[in-house]
């Protein structure tokens, strides 16, 4: 049984043009990712307000559900400090950012946690996750813009390569801290602290 000639030009045709959409897709993202970073490192002003974070957790809930469900993860937060002194639109792109890369980062039927507490004279976010886990070696670097530990699988879950750069620029310009702490096989926790007001 051979297909059609023609069918089969159809289907290269198609083909083809998923791809250009996919790679015209990531070029996109990258240049937004690149403009973002650029404002960010200028003289932006950040307009700072105290912020509800399970408010905040909601909407962010609310905008990643269909995604957790598809993977079949469960998100779960809780929030022992109920509000933190910050620009509510580039906090939600922090929790978004660290969010969304531990559901890529974490298989199928996993989980990611969410946490706000004080400790002393700051607010702590923690994202936490079961998922694949950083080897020592990659902490130091993987808030440089670029920085992959696994190329292949990173553009294969659509990355820019950006995503924690930009976390690390806002939570610095809010006179934060972001760290990691990580291992193979035993999941990642990000952290970042921001200061009461």
């Amino acid at each position: 049984f051979q297909k059609d000639p023609e069918n089969l030009k159809e289907e290269s045709t198609q083909e083809f043009l998923v791809k250009i959409s996919r790679n015209v897709a990531r070029l996109m993202n990258l240049v937004g990712d690149l403009l973002d970073l650029s404002s960010i490192e200028s003289n932006e002003v950040f307009h700072k307000e105290f912020v509800s974070t399970e408010d905040m957790m909601n909407r962010v809930g609310r905008s990643m559900d269909e995604k957790f469900r598809k993977k079949n993860q469960s998100l779960d937060w809780t929030c022992h400090q109920k509000e933190v002194w910050a620009d509510p639109n580039r906090l939600e792109q922090v929790l978004i950012n660290l969010v969304d890369n531990a559901h890529k980062y974490t298989p199928e039927g996993g989980g990611v946690w969410v946490s706000w507490e004080r400790e002393g004279q700051s607010v702590v976010l923690k994202v936490k996750d079961t998922g694949v886990g950083i080897p020592a070696e990659h902490h130091s670097r993987l808030f440089e813009r670029f920085y992959r530990v696994d190329k292949a699988r990173s553009r294969e879950q659509g990355g820019t390569g950006l995503g924690l750069s930009i976390v690390k620029h806002i939570v610095q310009k809010h006179d934060g801290t972001v760290s990691v702490q990580s291992a193979p096989r035993e999941g990642s926790t990000f952290i970042c602290r921001f200061p009461l007001k």
